[in-house]
C-alpha cells in the first residue's frame, strides 16, 4: 500500500529576497524586523510593509549556520551557534532571505549574511523551533 503527501503551504506572504536587519527575543517569542516587509502571496502580489513574529521560540533547538563566502561550492569553513549567540554576537547585519522552509513546528530561513566593514558576504542559515504561531504583522 502506498500512502502519498503532499505539502501544500498555507503562507500568505513570501519572504524571498526580502531584508531583515533586527532579530529580537521578548520571553519565549522571536520578532524579526523587515526593511521593506514582504510580498502577497495572492495577485495583485503587493509588497507590504511588516515584521514576523514567531510565538513560543525552544531557543535550545534553534540555531545558526555560517556557511561559506558568497555560498560557493566545495571545502569551507564554517560556524554552528545558537541563535541567542547569533543575536548576541552580530549586532549590525543584514540577512537576505532567498529560500523559506516550513515543517513540522521548524522553519529555516536560508540566505545571505551581510556585516559592517566585510567585503565578503557569507551564506547563513537561520533554523528556529517553536510551537506557537507564526504571525505576520502588516503595517
Amino acid at each position: 500500500m502506498n500512502n502519498t503527501y503532499k505539502y501544500i503551504s498555507s503562507i500568505p506572504y513570501s519572504l524571498h529576497d526580502m531584508i531583515t536587519n533586527k532579530i529580537k527575543i521578548t520571553d519565549d517569542n522571536i520578532k524579526l524586523y523587515f526593511k521593506n516587509g514582504f510580498i502577497e502571496l495572492k495577485s495583485p502580489y503587493k509588497q507590504v510593509v511588516g515584521n514576523i513574529l514567531i510565538e513560543k521560540v525552544d531557543l535550545d533547538f534553534s540555531k545558526v549556520y555560517i556557511l561559506s563566502s558568497s555560498g560557493k561550492y566545495g571545502n569551507f569553513k564554517g560556524k554552528k551557534m545558537s541563535l541567542t549567540n547569533f543575536i548576541k554576537k552580530y549586532k549590525k547585519f543584514r540577512f537576505e532571505i532567498i529560500d523559506e522552509i516550513y515543517g513540522y513546528n521548524q522553519v529555516s530561513y536560508c540566505g545571505y549574511l551581510y556585516l559592517p566593514n566585510k567585503n565578503k558576504l557569507k551564506e547563513i542559515i537561520i533554523s528556529i523551533y517553536y510551537s506557537g504561531n507564526i504571525a505576520y504583522e502588516t503595517i
